[in-house]
């Protein structure tokens, strides 16, 4: 099964589209989908759910999926990392969501629906103008967006998703929350962290998500630096610190290693385009 990989914080796409244009594929982000106009049928997890209108769901790590239209139909994709929304309560709240939608309760009354389609056009109008994944505008706003729909959810749900589901993304959530720490993302300790041989963590990391556990580690990594770069005003020597590098000539070394510049010319290059 294809995967999709995304090392951003955020990713929002707007379109309409007439015929679904990827694979049953799933990936190693979380996906909030809302549909303007449009009916046809999405298919998650070998359920298939129909829609005709507004509709919203919601997937996580592991959910496959993909769409069957019958209209030309207008999406949002709100592509985001568990780390995205900062604070623990966000991500109660994402669950309580994703649960609602692998029940298939994940549904807006008209005034709701309403409400959530203007809230989210005004999501895409700021990364329209913006297109930065740390805006606290889009941040907030965001999670504005899961409170309101929260309040039309059912507050019991019964508690879905298989271990085997959870494993992986708690692995893939493990990292994201450790990628400063380098001893915490050794082979040993990812391996004792979640039950597996550090024999078969590599394989198994590779048949979830269709890279290997370094190339993803090291590619996250690269690219929280390169927005480090990018959009702070932190040296050279405190990014090399953060992100636990023993001196800059390691941490130059590693750079250069992927992007054939040092990170000073990087940073210099990107303020003069």
């Amino acid at each position: 099964m294809k995967r999709y990989i995304q090392h951003e914080y955020l990713r929002i796409s707007h379109f309409t589209g007439t015929e679904w244009q990827h694979p049953v594929h799933n990936h190693n982000h979380f996906e909030l989908i809302f549909v303007h106009e449009g009916a046809g049928n999405h298919c998650i997890s070998n359920m298939q759910i129909p829609f005709e209108g507004k509709a919203i769901f919601i997937l996580g790590p592991s959910d496959a999926h993909h769409f069957e239209l019958h209209a030309p139909t207008t999406f949002t994709f709100l592509k985001f990392t568990n780390t995205y929304l900062g604070d623990p309560h966000w991500n109660q709240t994402l669950e309580h969501l994703l649960q609602a939608g692998r029940q298939q309760r994940l549904t807006l009354p008209a005034t709701a629906a309403t409400k959530t389609d203007q809230l989210i056009r005004l999501i895409v109008q700021e990364w329209k103008e913006n297109h930065q994944e740390n805006s606290p505008t889009i941040r907030y706003l965001m999670q504005g967006l899961l409170s309101m729909v929260q309040t039309f959810i059912p507050s019991t749900l019964d508690n879905l998703g298989t271990k085997h589901q959870q494993k992986i993304t708690s692995l893939i959530d493990y990292i994201h929350d450790n990628i400063h720490l380098a001893d915490q993302l050794q082979t040993e300790q990812l391996a004792a962290q979640f039950d597996l041989s550090k024999h078969y963590l590599g394989v198994y990391f590779k048949e979830q998500t269709g890279v290997t556990l370094r190339d993803y580690i090291t590619k996250y990594k690269l690219h929280l630096i390169e927005n480090k770069l990018l959009h702070s005003g932190l040296s050279l020597k405190e990014i090399s610190h953060e992100f636990g590098f023993s001196d800059t000539s390691h941490f130059n070394k590693f750079f250069r290693k992927h992007h054939q510049v040092s990170p000073s010319v990087f940073r210099a290059k990107a303020k003069n385009r």
